[in-house]
Order: structure tokens, then C-alpha cells, then sequence
């Protein structure tokens, strides 16, 4: 398994090389005004030809007038040209650089035909000089079935525009009156491969924004997959839709979001495998009725060929050799920078010479490398080189098991803007982003600045009320609610009062019970009375006052004497001094007599009622 580091710097390079074959924002915004006006212009052409169609059929009776008002509704469904939709790389946001093929497709309500292609050509236009100032090349191509149009300004672009109508597909697919449905074809129609291939191109476009927009890292990998694609030879026969349906499947399957080069290696290791191949199953289309191969078109050489390059390919990222695949040269390490992170260069100056190791690194304990490290992160936490923990990190670690959701997306697709929210307690937070992560990240900062979640000092109240009384007991009270929104009432008893407290989960529940009873009994006027105390176990009866008094009396000097009450109800035992001989409390001049030091304290030796005890002399 290799390293995280080692992902890290694969998505470095995949990043790099990204950013360099992603077109500037001023083709992406040459790109979205083009399309735009183009798809206004069509519009204007639609209403354009359903005013010359009523303009024939209806006269200049008053019938025929009341018969147009009354399916004035039905309009927009009897229109000759249905709508307008985008194709291909504008529809999936994978245009790149130098690769900037933009298509729409134009749906009719009749199957398509050069006359109207032809109509649609001549008026267009016009249209367009309505909308915009900027000039464009409109001309047809019959043989496509499409209508190109170019700007004549830097960037160039060409967009196609291609006819077809759903009534193609659906005749093809009928088995039966085949002849019949040939002989009402119109004799100037346009290709069929070509308007069955537009029709195909929406159904991948549908595909693509619903199964692979959503995947992490997936629309960044196929654009680098389709710099590839045009780089070698090789690899071009997979261009395309082919190569959206394996990067969408390998990626997908992981139980986990990938980063861009751990995504990239994933795909890569998928061709290795040889899925490509002859004997194997093949690659299925999603979009067909029929059981459809995806790769059909490609011949054997050119399978084992993209298979040897993966499998190449596969063997440079393995080595850390990234940067080859993808034709670029190599990052700096920035691993230098991670180990001396106090360095004088950044604080005070390009001038400055950084400073030399501590003195404590040349200490023998470098030896073991569990110090070394640990000494090293301490330093550059110290220096607040990097933050371990960010907002939502901290928020799932104090209430884990938190579900987000996507509430929108917006913006173009070279700029996304998406709202994710997340219910904590019953409230509900929102917040957006240009990512899905970023978005989480400013909900969880929500989230975590609506009041405190720990203690006064950043502690989990648990272990904190832990330090100050040890051995509590948390009770489960209450588990209400269903599977998915379960409610628990914990109860903790400190210093004979109880204290409760509610939450999701059990954990929930058990720090804001610790939480309560932290703030009734150690905040304020309270936390005096409370502090810590070293308890000594107690006892019952006359063992208590024996214990006790053993222990006063060995405070020595100057503290208080045994107290007489403390051996009233024991017996005496034989052979030794009981307490009331010679003078008050057992202590009489006559004591050395017996060969007793002056200072020695005499305890007695009692005799338990319940069973009979040894006698032990303590000389």
C-alpha cells in the first residue's frame, strides 16, 4: 500500500497539469457567450418560422382566426423546432485547451430535411446580428447534418449545431412495417447514422451530469485522460465516450472520495488489468436498450496497445515517476520546508540566512525515532506551520455520525457554487462553497460558532469532571425516538446531586450531563468549595478510632496526644500497659520502669468481639 505522502505528491503533479491544459476564463467566457447567443438566436428562428407556417395556413376569415386563438396552448408542442440542447464537451465541462469542439443539437417536431436545414441556415443569421454586434461564419453541412458557425475573433471556436428529431429512433427501433415507414420518409432527409448519433450524444450528456458530476476528482482525471488522448496516438482511439463510461465505473466503485492522483492511478490500474481485452465482457453501454458494447468499434491491436501503455504508465506513478505520464517536468520536493518550518527566510526577508538545527537535535535520544518525532511535530505546532485539526474535523469528532446534504448547485460549470446543510439538535445550518468540501468545511465553522460545544477551557467535559471526581457512574434514563433520530437522557451523580443531560447519541448525552454538573458545582463561587480533595477510605466502629488515632499519633512532635475516649470501649489485652495505669491517659513516670522509652507512644491491642484475633505486639 503506498503512502499518503506519495498520494500527495501525485496529486500535486495532476493538479499542475491540470491547471495547464484548463482553458483561461476568457475562453470560458468566450465559449458561454457564443453558445448562449447561438441558442437565443435559434429560438428567435423557431418563433421566426411558426409566424411564416400560420401565416399560409390561416386566412383572412374570422373561423380561422377563433380556431388559432383556441390552440394558441398547443404552440409550443405543434413548433417545427422543439428546443435546442447542448452536446459533447459543453454539456460535461470537459474542454480543455486546444480541444474546444463545441455542439448543440436542434430537436424537430418532423424528422429533419435538407430544406429545413437550409431554412434554419439562411435565417440564422440574421437572428444572431439581432442579439450582438460580433460577426460569425454561418454555413450548412448536409453530409453531418449540421450547421457550423465560427467567431471571427481571437479565441477561435467553431460550434455545431446538428438536426435530428426523437421520431428517428423510434421508427428504427419498430421490427415490423419497415417498407411502409421508408416509403413516408421525405425524399431530401437528412442522415440517419448522423440524427440516431445526436440523439445518442443527449442521452451521454444526461448520463455524464447525473453518475459522474457528482464523483470527486472524476471530470478532473478525464480531462487529463483526454490531454492524453491527444498527445498519443495511442490512447486515441478510447477518446470519448468510452473513456467516460471506465473513469466513471473505476471511480465510482471506491468506497471513499479520491484525491486527482489516487483517482488518475485507480483508472489506470483498471486498464492495466486488461479489461479491454478480447474474451472478457466488454464495456457496457448504460444508454441503450439493447445490450450494447461501448468499445465494438475498436479492433484487437488497438486494445492490447492501450493496455501496454497502462500498464507502463501504471509502473512510472508506482516509482514516483508521475511526471512523466504526464509530460511535464518534475515538482520541487517541498519536503525541506516541512522540516524546518522556522526558518528566518520567510519572516524576515529574502536576504536572511536561515537558522542552524537546535541544539537539542543533536542529542543522543535521536536514536529513537519515536522522540525525534514526536520533538519534531511539537516544533511545528509550535510554529503554526499547519493546523491538524480544521472546523469539521473537530465537529464530527464531538458529534460523529452527522448527516450533510446537498441542497443546490449553481454557477457555470468552470465555477460551481454549491450549499450543503447539516441538523444539529433540531437546527438546521446552511452554508455555501465552490466545492462540496468547502462547503461542508463553512457549515461545520457554523455550526462551531454557535455557542460553545466545550468547556471555558476547551476540554471535553467528560474527561474534565473525570479529573476532578473519579469512579462516576453514567445511567442511560431514556432512549426515545426512531433509527434515524434517536433521543438519550444520561444521568451522573457528583457529590450527591444528579445531573442529566440529552443528545443523539449516548456519548452526546453523557458530555452535556458532565457539562451541566461542571458548571453547577465547579464554575463561579462553587469551583472554591469543590477543588479536588484526597478522601481516605472509611471505616466503621472501633477500627476507625484506632486507625485514627494510630495515625495522630504518628504526626510526631508537637501534634496533638491520643485522646482517651479513643480506647474507653476496648479490652485490654494481657501482658501489655492498658491506658489507665499510673498517671492520667497512660502516661506515668513509672512507664521506663517497664523498659519503655520516654517518647515512645503505647497502642493498645484490642480484642474483636465477633471472632477471636491474634495479639500482636507492636515492639
Amino acid at each position: 500500500m503506498r503512502s499518503i505522502r506519495s498520494f500527495a505528491n501525485d496529486d500535486r503533479h495532476v493538479m499542475v497539469k491540470h491547471s495547464t491544459i484548463y482553458p483561461s476564463p476568457e475562453e470560458l467566457e468566450a465559449v458561454q457567450n457564443m453558445v448562449s447567443t447561438v441558442e437565443c438566436a435559434l429560438k428567435h428562428v423557431s418563433d421566426w418560422m411558426d409566424e411564416m407556417n400560420k401565416s399560409v395556413k390561416i386566412e383572412g376569415d374570422g373561423e380561422a382566426k377563433e380556431e388559432a386563438a383556441e390552440s394558441n396552448a398547443k404552440d409550443q408542442g405543434g413548433r417545427t423546432l422543439c428546443g435546442v440542447m447542448r452536446i459533447g464537451l459543453v454539456a460535461k465541462g470537459l474542454l480543455i485547451k486546444d480541444d474546444m469542439d463545441l455542439e448543440l443539437v436542434l430537436m424537430c417536431k418532423e424528422k429533419p430535411t435538407k430544406t429545413l436545414l437550409y431554412t434554419v441556415k439562411d435565417n440564422l443569421p440574421i437572428q444572431i446580428q439581432k442579439l450582438t454586434e460580433e460577426k460569425y461564419h454561418v454555413e450548412q453541412c448536409v453530409n453531418e447534418a449540421a450547421i457550423i458557425i465560427r467567431n471571427t475573433k481571437e479565441p477561435t471556436l467553431t460550434l455545431k449545431v446538428i438536426l435530428t428529431s426523437p421520431l428517428i429512433r423510434e421508427e428504427t427501433e419498430k421490427k415490423d412495417g419497415v417498407d411502409n415507414v421508408a416509403m413516408k420518409d421525405p425524399p431530401d432527409l437528412l442522415d440517419r447514422q448522423k440524427c440516431l448519433e445526436a440523439l445518442a450524444s443527449l442521452r451521454h450528456a444526461k448520463w455524464f451530469q447525473a453518475r459522474a458530476n457528482g464523483l470527486k476528482s472524476c471530470v478532473i482525471v478525464l480531462r487529463i485522460l483526454r490531454d492524453l488522448c491527444n498527445r498519443v496516438p495511442t490512447w486515441a482511439p478510447l477518446k470519448g465516450w468510452p473513456l467516460e463510461l471506465i473513469c466513471e465505473k473505476s471511480i465510482g466503485t471506491c468506497n471513499r472520495p479520491l484525491g486527482a492522483g489516487e483517482a488518475l492511478r485507480r483508472v489506470m490500474e483498471c486498464l492495466a488489468s486488461g479489461i479491454l481485452l478480447p474474451g472478457g465482457p466488454g464495456l457496457h453501454d448504460p444508454c441503450e436498450r439493447e445490450p450494447t458494447d461501448a468499445l465494438s468499434y475498436m479492433t484487437v491491436q488497438q486494445k492490447e496497445a492501450i493496455t501496454h501503455s497502462a500498464q507502463h504508465a501504471l509502473r512510472l506513478s508506482a516509482f514516483g515517476q508521475i511526471y512523466k505520464v504526464l509530460e511535464m517536468d518534475p515538482l520541487p520536493s517541498n519536503k525541506s520546508f516541512q522540516k524546518y518550518p522556522w526558518s528566518v527566510t520567510d519572516k524576515e526577508g529574502a536576504g536572511s540566512s536561515a537558522l542552524k538545527r537546535p541544539f537539542e537535535d543533536g542529542l543522543g535520544d535521536d536514536k529513537d525515532p519515536n522522540k525525534k518525532m514526536k520533538r519534531n511535530l511539537r516544533k511545528i505546532l509550535d510554529s503554526k506551520a499547519i493546523d491538524l485539526m480544521n472546523a469539521l474535523m473537530r465537529l464530527n469528532q464531538i458529534r460523529p455520525g452527522l448527516q450533510y446534504k446537498l441542497l443546490s448547485q449553481s454557477g457555470p460549470v468552470h465555477a460551481p457554487v454549491f450549499t450543503m446543510s447539516v441538523d444539529v439538535d433540531g437546527t438546521t445550518y446552511e452554508a455555501s462553497g465552490p466545492s462540496k468540501k468547502t462547503a461542508k468545511l463553512h457549515v461545520a465553522v457554523k455550526v462551531r460558532t454557535q455557542g460553545p460545544i466545550l468547556t471555558a477551557s476547551g476540554k471535553n467535559p467528560v474527561m474534565e469532571l473525570n479529573e476532578k471526581r473519579r469512579g462516576l457512574k453514567y445511567e442511560l434514563i431514556s432512549e426515545t425516538g426512531g433509527s434515524h433520530d434517536k433521543r438519550f437522557v444520561m444521568e451522573v451523580e457528583v457529590d450527591g446531586q444528579k445531573f442529566r443531560g440529552a443528545g443523539p447519541n449516548k456519548k452526546v448525552a453523557k458530555a452535556s450531563a458532565a457539562l451541566a454538573a461542571l458548571e453547577k458545582l465547579f464554575s463561579g463561587p462553587n469551583a472554591a468549595n469543590n477543588k479536588k480533595k484526597k478522601i481516605l477510605p472509611q471505616t466503621k466502629g472501633v477500627v476507625n478510632t484506632a486507625v485514627s488515632a494510630a495515625v495522630q499519633a504518628a504526626r510526631g512532635r508537637g501534634r496533638g496526644a491520643l485522646t482517651r475516649g479513643a480506647f474507653v470501649g476496648a479490652a485490654a489485652a494481657t501482658g501489655y500497659i492498658t491506658p489507665g495505669y499510673g498517671a492520667p491517659y497512660g502516661y506515668s513516670p513509672a512507664a521506663p520502669a517497664y523498659g519503655i522509652p520516654k517518647r515512645m507512644v503505647l497502642l493498645p491491642v484490642m480484642k474483636f468481639p465477633t471472632y477471636p484475633v491474634p495479639h500482636y505486639s507492636f515492639f
